[in-house]
């Protein structure tokens, strides 16, 4: 949660090279704004945060910010340190994803009833 994100040792996070975490309106999270969490993985630890999708779709956050993005509701991110040449390519497929998202157009946009749907007919 939001505690466990920004509330601990900063010097961990420097470590960390991929982070994913759960968005919602419980516990911290409820006080808390996700675009200042946002800004502050990208600014302090450069990590670049994507809404992890289904079906292979990721959104980035970081610096895409749409104000109804701080609405919460249950959501996965998924954050990758794009300075780390560690995870450089983690960091590429991430962004080739969205791209690729984009390119689907409408066709990714899910609510809640279709996450489930079966594809398999």
């Amino acid at each position: 949660d939001y505690d466990v994100l920004l509330g601990g040792n900063s010097s961990a996070l420097t470590r960390v090279r991929y982070l994913e975490f759960e968005y919602n309106w419980m516990g911290a999270w409820k006080d808390q704004s996700l675009h200042q969490a946002i800004e502050y993985l990208d600014q302090q630890f450069g990590f670049t945060c994507y809404w992890a999708g289904f079906n292979n779709t990721v959104w980035r956050i970081t610096k895409c910010w749409l104000d109804f993005y701080d609405l919460h509701f249950w959501s996965n991110v998924a954050c990758v340190n794009r300075n780390s040449h560690e995870v450089r390519g983690v960091a590429e497929r991430m962004e080739a994803t969205f791209h690729d998202t984009l390119a689907k157009g409408e066709v990714n946009l899910r609510d809640f009833e279709h996450r489930f749907e079966r594809k398999d007919h």
